[in-house]
């Protein structure tokens, strides 16, 4: 999510406004010197993206997980305010072979996991392999074109590739680049969820299924000294205004969104500040065409419901929506909307691809062509009230051209594993978005997607996705994106609706929290000031 390219992805006055979004999000890093820390404390931050599912980067898909992985599990690389991949585990960026099918990566030496074990190229090595052949591993995809990680030393590892892949970099700049204890994976295999290691300023310590995680300090990181509080708990809010209303009494002293009808309150109060991020994620409505049999359980097959059935059907209940009042009514007006997996905060956004516009006596038109006669559609949506006030929008949008909706509330990790065994006919979620667009894309509608709850499959969006990710020039990636985006638009096995402009609410007491265009807010090395 791209803070200084803003500009060049969108209008000059809609760029100037993010970018000053931008400057907001990041003003308390550059004087993060000058801030005197208290050591110790108990940082809770309220969450309000849904509970986390699985606490293990192999199988982790939700936003709010990431959040927690932020402060007890560091990558490879990562990205600065900028979306500039730097290095963190690494110790430089990666170095490319003249064939394109080998990467060698240098690591840090002197590093410990939060058990005490040595950080190496064995412990990478052992990590990757994992990623690649688990069973369900939602990394496979991401890292599909790797036939295998080695070890060159004790501090160096080289991913042997397929074909070229350019993705590679970004992709090991966020989950697929956690590298995981390779004792604790020996010792839990399968339930490294349970008690998760890696490395990082924090380490786990428990949790409380629909409540809350709890991470504390720990005493091996590489530069503890950073990390300034004792304890950070990451408390679960299915309703924004409670947790809001908990923000201004001070029972949490963060909270990682804001709903829009609470930002006028939180703004008002003087012990409180927000902090803003424009997002290269998307919220839209993942559709159930072929995923009959669960999640990569090839071939998939079409699932009958009304809406798989009926390309003309999926078309209607696009157009249907009005993504601008959608915008108002439900966000205030706080996000961006849109038609794209990729958002106008990125540089890779596409101007020239044009959005299926709202019109709803063409969509009662198209519902009559289909055939089908008083179509209806389940809606499952992750219990919230924000998500609860988007579904019933929909449904009340749908009516209007003769859709029926029915809204089927859903806790959120429940709801994802519904999605992922295909016992839903349409979803309603978001994504929180990649700084390379082959993690926005390839994961959802590639055949082999390890994300493809869709049960999408069209040879020609996998071949453009296949050459998107071993061209080896920018102007050759945007072409192959073009096209299957283009592609994917037509098939609709996602809807695309808007895109995040997230706002977080912060108690004053608390320095040193960012928020970077991934959204996700960084806590890790924030503390209470004296």
């Amino acid at each position: 999510m791209n803070r200084n390219r803003i500009a060049a992805a969108v209008s000059a006055a809609v760029g100037a406004g993010l970018l000053a979004l931008l400057i907001s999000a990041t003003a308390g890093a550059s004087g993060k010197q000058a801030v005197k820390f208290k050591a110790g404390g108990t940082l809770t931050v309220a969450m309000t993206n849904g509970e986390p599912d699985a606490l293990d980067p192999t199988l982790a898909r939700t936003f709010s997980g990431r959040e927690v992985f932020l402060t007890i599990c560091e990558k490879l690389y990562d990205l600065d305010a900028h979306t500039n991949i730097v290095p963190q585990l690494a110790a430089a960026l990666p170095k490319v072979s003249s064939n394109k099918l080998s990467v060698t990566i240098p690591l840090r030496h002197g590093i410990k996991f939060n058990d005490g074990t040595p950080f190496n190229s064995a412990a990478v090595v052992k990590t990757m392999t994992r990623y690649l052949t688990f069973k369900g591993s939602v990394r496979a995809s991401e890292l599909s074109a790797v036939t295998k990680v080695t070890a060159k030393g004790k501090y160096a590892v080289v991913f042997h590739l397929k074909a070229a892949y350019s993705p590679l970099t970004a992709q090991l700049a966020d989950r697929s680049g956690m590298i995981l204890s390779p004792k604790q994976m020996s010792k839990l295999g399968a339930n490294f969820a349970r008690d998760p290691i890696c490395v990082g300023p924090y380490m786990y310590k428990n949790r409380v299924a629909g409540d809350s995680i709890t991470v504390v300090k720990s005493p091996f990181y590489y530069a503890k000294s950073k990390a300034h509080f004792a304890k950070i708990v990451f408390k679960i809010y299915n309703d924004t205004t409670a947790a809001a209303q908990a923000l201004k009494a001070g029972t949490v002293q963060a909270l990682d969104a804001i709903a829009s009808t609470d930002i006028p309150s939180i703004k008002a109060d003087k012990a409180l500040s927000i902090t803003k991020a424009a997002g290269l994620g998307y919220g839209g409505i993942t559709i159930n065409i072929g995923n009959k049999n669960g999640l990569l359980k090839l071939p998939y097959q079409n699932v009958g419901t009304d809406l798989a059935s009926s390309p003309k059907l999926r078309q209607a209940f696009e157009m249907a929506i009005n993504r601008n009042t959608l915008n108002k009514v439900v966000f205030g007006g706080t996000v961006l909307p849109g038609c794209t997996p990729v958002s106008p905060s990125s540089v890779w956004f596409d101007k020239s691809i044009k959005c299926t516009g709202y019109n709803p006596n063409q969509a009662k038109s198209l519902v009559q062509q289909s055939g089908i006669s008083n179509p209806t559609v389940n809606l499952m949506v992750p219990t919230g009230t924000v998500a609860l006030r988007e579904a019933q929008f929909i449904q009340a949008e749908e009516a209007v051209v003769g859709i029926k909706v029915n809204v089927q509330s859903t806790d959120f990790v429940t709801s994802l594993s519904k999605a992922d065994a295909g016992t839903y006919d349409a979803f309603l979620i978001g994504w929180s978005g990649r700084v390379d667009p082959d993690g926005n894309i390839f994961g959802f509608v590639a055949t082999t997607g390890t994300l493809n709850d869709s049960g999408y499959s069209k040879n020609i969006v996998d071949r453009f996705l296949s050459h998107a990710r071993s061209a080896s020039t920018t102007k050759a990636r945007r072409h192959y994106y073009h096209a299957a985006v283009q592609q994917i638009l037509n098939d609709r096995p996602l809807i695309y609706l808007d895109h995040p402009i997230a706002s977080a609410g912060i108690s004053k007491k608390v320095a040193g929290v960012t928020m970077y265009p991934d959204t996700l807010l960084r806590v890790a090395f924030a503390g209470y000031t004296q």
